[in-house]
Formats: C-alpha cells, structure tokens, sequence
C-alpha cells in the first residue's frame, strides 16, 4: 500500500502570527490534530502545531492560548514523505523522527496533504479485517466440504 492511497488531502494552513486559541478553535472546527503553519513575506510553509504541541509547551506551562502566538510552539521541522513512497516507510519514518504526522508531498516536492498515525492504523485495520475474512471463507469451505465428504459415505 502506498501513502497516496491513504494520505487526507485536505491540508489546513494558519498563519504563525494566529495565536493558540485561534489555532485550537480550527482544529476542533476542522476535526484535525495537526494545522500547517504558514508565515513570512512569501507565506511559504514555516513548521506545523498540533494539538499536543499546544498542550505540552502552553497549557502544561500555565500560558494563556491567547497570549501565545502559533510561532511560539510549532514545530518548525517538517518532516515529509513522498506520496509514492510505501506506508512502511511512511512508518519507518514516524518512528525514527518520533512524530504521529507527515507532511506528503507530490513529485514537485509541494505539499498536498497529511498523513497520520490515525491513517496508517485505520488502513491497516482495513487489510486486517480482509485477511481475517479470507481466513473465515476458507474455514467455511472447508467445514462444508467436510459436511458433503460425510453425507457421502
């Protein structure tokens, strides 16, 4: 499988001069975890906040969400992989750099959406859920044949 299949498109941007409070209002009116941060004169992608980035350096710290801006705790590496690449990879790279969400990017090296430890889990649920069912077809194949092996003895 590959990210391209599983990756949500819909990226959400907030400019870096938005404060915490701001920034949590999308997210929880967007349904997401994670907003792409833009800023400076070209707007260009400056880092990403999440939820948890917001809880761990404001919240926990005692700062008011509206005296701290987005800048203030974002992220600024963006970690990204390519939309081609192989969720194994996508996880491999989760792993390594300890982070829940990727940044995808297509062949032009643009952003186009996010992938998230969410996405990985629900997809692999997925093919989960469809070998346990090749499993159970088979048994059931077997079980009649067994029944029409028996009634011809």
């Amino acid at each position: 499988m590959k990210v391209d299949d599983i990756y949500s498109r819909a990226t959400i941007h907030i400019p870096m001069s938005c404060n915490l409070q701001e920034a949590s209002i999308q997210m929880r009116d967007q349904h997401v975890g994670a907003l792409v941060v833009t800023g400076g004169a070209s707007n260009r992608i400056a880092g990403i906040v999440t939820d948890r980035d917001i809880v761990l350096k404001a919240v926990t710290l005692g700062k008011s969400p509206r005296e701290l801006l987005v800048a203030d705790v974002m992220t600024p590496q963006v970690v990204t992989i390519d939309a081609r690449a192989d969720l194994a990879d996508a996880m491999q790279m989760m792993s390594s750099h300890g982070v829940r969400r990727l940044a995808v990017t297509n062949a032009q090296q643009d952003i186009v959406g996010v992938v998230s430890l969410d996405d990985v889990i629900e997809a692999l649920g997925q093919d989960l859920a469809l070998l346990s069912s090749v499993i159970r077809c088979e048994q059931n194949r077997e079980s009649i044949g067994s029944v029409q092996a028996s009634l011809h003895v």
